[in-house]
């Protein structure tokens, strides 16, 4: 029990280095017994992760938006937070929004976010580090007092006019600050360029040419290197605490195991809809419900149709082998095929006319085997139509011809068919050698 104390406590130590409330962990025991003096504090916790899962920090602004929101305002953003990360625990969505209870509940959605977000990990990133020079710079200028601002509110007392003129002046305004940033930008990349021109051949590192201007800086302010090892050291101990975290972390999920099991133990079942907080009107609602009416009555008409489809695929399934299936879907492929032929020629006009008449000579001619899907062609020779018109010759000619392009269509496609066929047998056979025919090279 006192290796999870330990550990407990080890990880307040994190959540309080990187930016949290101070917590005890104390707090961790009350809430796994679901004593309700321990539930604002855990509310508070979540809306900060919540908070630097977003925006990278937990800074001045989450404090205030502490202190400024209501204690319903806060526990619905945070459960409605939870719900778009995907924590839809009905027993989280029935917690009273007054925080008066529920801290067992709260200890297990902390334990889902802790793991869900890997905030272990983001608190390693933002450590400083000794080559991030603006992130150090910035640091050691944090506590320089601001320069005093005018507020770009708009005054109430204003009239339309008069405040979409002052909109137009401050738009105006924010279009020249950023211009004026645009140009320090240029001018830090022309001074950065400068300083490592000007401090070339002289290097603090191995593998850089130049100094850095961070290095630069501290040198010419020696006073500042004591604020930057006081920096590294902060970071250093949050470091080792993150470190002695992974080597006992195991303890800690041991433990909530045991909390769940006390909720599971304690907790009877309810089969109620939870709570959801999404802002969704109510025409959308209607229009869900609608759809869904709609749904199970097109289920309910066809189930029976559904059932009987089965019923024959399992049937059909039985009785025709792998061979007749294969026959089947090569069948099907080569219709396909035919039909891309048709479409792509512009056929399907020509499918439409009458059959042709001739005026010629008899001649004996063998008749070419055709596949049995030209059978819809028209015939060569045909004893004339209604009218007793010869048509003319042209026209057998382009339908000879469109009968030629699907057979090498055909062809084309058997070739390709069968040299896969060929490839995939030889790769079967150890130390065959497939040489293909000239003409299909």
């Amino acid at each position: 029990m006192a290796q999870v104390r330990e550990t407990i406590e080890l990880l307040t130590h994190i959540l309080n280095e990187n930016g949290c409330s101070k917590l005890k962990a104390e707090i961790f025991r009350l809430a796994k017994f679901d004593k309700d003096e321990a539930a604002l504090v855990l509310w508070k916790m979540l809306f900060e992760l919540l908070y630097y899962s977003k925006y990278g920090v937990i800074d001045e602004v989450t404090i205030r938006a502490f202190s400024e929101l209501t204690t319903e305002e806060l526990v619905v953003y945070v459960k409605q937070e939870f719900q778009n990360l995907g924590f839809l625990s009905k027993e989280f969505s029935h917690l009273p929004n007054d925080a008066s209870s529920g801290s067992r509940e709260l200890l297990l959605a902390f334990a889902w976010l802790l793991c869900k977000q890997n905030f272990v990990d983001k608190f390693m990133d933002n450590c400083s580090s000794p080559i991030e020079d603006s992130s150090l710079l910035n640091e050691l200028e944090r506590n320089k007092p601001a320069s005093e601002g005018r507020s770009l509110a708009l005054s109430t007392s204003l009239s339309p006019v008069q405040k979409v003129q002052q909109l137009q002046l401050l738009n105006g305004k924010l279009r020249s600050k950023l211009r004026r940033l645009y140009s320090l930008q240029r001018e830090k990349a022309k001074l950065q360029h400068r300083v490592n021109e000007c401090t070339q051949g002289a290097s603090l590192t191995p593998d850089m040419p130049h100094l850095f201007s961070l290095e630069v800086h501290l040198l010419r302010h020696p006073q500042l290197m004591s604020k930057i090892m006081t920096l590294l050291e902060k970071d250093n101990v949050r470091l080792r605490h993150m470190q002695e975290w992974r080597d006992q972390e195991q303890v800690f999920w041991k433990w909530m195991e045991s909390v769940l099991e006390l909720k599971v133990k304690e907790s009877p079942r309810n089969e109620e809809t939870p709570m959801m907080y999404y802002n969704i009107g109510p025409d959308p609602v209607s229009r869900m419900n609608e759809a869904r009416r709609k749904l199970e009555e097109a289920i309910l008409r066809y189930e029976a149709i559904i059932e009987q489809i089965e019923e024959m695929w399992e049937t059909k399934r039985s009785e025709v082998s792998a061979e007749e299936l294969d026959g089947l879907l090569d069948l099907l492929n080569m219709e396909l095929s035919l039909q891309r032929s048709n479409l792509a020629m512009g056929s399907s006009d020509f499918f439409m006319l009458r059959d042709p008449t001739f005026v010629l000579n008899k001649k004996d001619k063998k008749k070419t085997n055709l596949p049995k899907h030209s059978e819809r062609l028209p015939t060569a020779l045909g004893p004339g139509d209604d009218m007793g018109m010869p048509a003319e010759i042209s026209t057998e000619i382009a339908a000879l011809e469109s009968q030629m392009r699907l057979l090498e269509t055909e062809v084309a496609r058997k070739t390709q068919c069968y040299t896969f066929d060929l490839e995939r047998l030889s790769v079967r056979v150890p130390g065959a050698l497939l040489v293909q025919p000239a003409s299909c090279v």
